[in-house]
């Protein structure tokens, strides 16, 4: 019965304290990429001069899709390897939308450290001339046929952004959809159910964080628990489902976005529910761990004991690809379980889900950029350890 409780109160915990306010600040951020759809990109093409900023830009826009816009931008020659370099350490991914919700100081500062040590570092990288001799093989025999997007898939046509329809990034990264009755239901009925089940949520929510994260006994007290544990449950089930029986690449997703409000709705309810599941593991596992060690006194003396090596771990799990295993570290962090040196240290080295096109195009370039990427997270996730201690 008490790891039932546990499992009950963490469901609802992370559905309030993420899920529901998470959504809102992502379609924001979403609506906003689609009012102004283009405007940075058109100045990286033009202003050849300040990449290096525009692209660290880009990669500060809390979520994957800034970063994930460079990459076809540096594969078809348009930018440095700099550029790429400073989008990568400014990005956090979707680990972002956690600290915002969590802890915005703590994201504030994260914003300024990642974003000077992207902008310093795509300069240095640049300024030496690394990466200028790095082969992207451009003539890669693919069946486009089988791989683009079509009107019978599903998916509507739509203006492309970075590239142009039939080049190399279309062809790798527009890949059609699979498990059609899937794709119906993620695409005409879970978006909708999701979007009124948080504004139907966000009263209590707010309610929830305004006064003191106390409630009353009786139907407000009952309806928080409910929908927050429903909440939970309905976006690990759409995860599980999603992953598995829709295909399509994280660029697809951030370029469809762009073209269109209805696609924005969809892909935010996506990636709110994956965010939700892995928020709701990292406090299940944190709960879990603390119950069986003995509470958090003991948990901060064993961090305490293991000194820079926590750092280290945090940079060893921003190399693992896509934004999972950061939500579970900044989750983490909110919890109180690791310092801030190793947050920072993770933000500056994890790509989120931007590596994974730059794989699907230049593994060379992937593996490049992910060392350069582990450089100033050790120096500067050291030097705040140090500040710390």
């Amino acid at each position: 019965m008490e790891w039932f409780s546990i499992f009950y109160n963490v469901a609802i915990e992370a559905f309030f304290k993420v899920g529901v306010f998470v959504s809102i600040s992502l379609l924001l951020i979403g609506l906003v990429d689609y009012k102004f759809n283009g405007i940075i990109i058109k100045l990286l093409e033009k202003d050849k001069k300040n990449q290096v900023y525009f692209s660290a830009l880009l990669g500060l826009i809390p979520g994957c899709g800034g970063a994930i816009l460079i990459v076809p931008m540096y594969i078809l020659g348009k930018l440095s390897f700099g550029s790429l370099v400073a989008s990568f350490i400014t990005t956090m991914g979707d680990a972002a939308f956690v600290l915002i919700v969590g802890n915005i100081e703590a994201y504030l500062k994260v914003l300024v450290i990642s974003g000077v040590t992207g902008v310093i570092s795509g300069l240095i990288v640049d300024y030496l001339k690394i990466g200028e001799k790095i082969s992207v093989n451009k003539e890669k025999k693919l069946k486009s046929e089988n791989n683009l997007y079509n009107e019978e898939s599903g998916h509507k046509k739509h203006n492309h952004i970075a590239h142009k329809k039939g080049d190399l990034i279309d062809k790798v990264l527009h890949r059609k959809k699979t498990l059609k009755y899937i794709y119906i239901l993620t695409h005409k009925v879970w978006y909708k159910i999701f979007w009124i089940l948080v504004l139907a949520s966000f009263p209590f929510a707010l309610e929830h964080l305004l006064h003191g994260h106390t409630h009353e006994e009786g139907v407000t007290l009952e309806f928080y628990k409910i929908s927050g544990f429903l909440g939970t449950l309905f976006c690990l089930l759409y995860t599980i489902i999603s992953r598995k029986g829709v295909e399509g690449s994280d660029f697809d997703k951030t370029e469809s976005k762009l073209n269109s409000i209805l696609e924005t709705l969809i892909h935010t309810a996506e990636e709110v529910a994956f965010l939700v599941s892995w928020v709701f593991i990292a406090f299940l596992g944190y709960e879990l761990l603390l119950n069986y060690i003995g509470g958090e006194e003991v948990l901060k003396l064993f961090l305490n004991n293991k000194g820079f090596l926590v750092v280290i771990m945090a940079i060893l799990i921003g190399l693992i690809p896509g934004c999972g295993p950061q939500i579970l570290l900044a989750a983490i962090y909110i919890s109180g379980g690791i310092p801030f040196s190793a947050l920072v240290a993770n933000a500056i080295c994890n790509d989120g889900d931007a590596l994974f096109p730059l794989l699907a195009l230049s593994k060379k370039s992937a593996l490049l950029v992910t060392i350069y990427n582990i450089i100033p997270a050790v120096l500067v996730g050291g030097i705040i350890y140090l500040l710390e201690n």
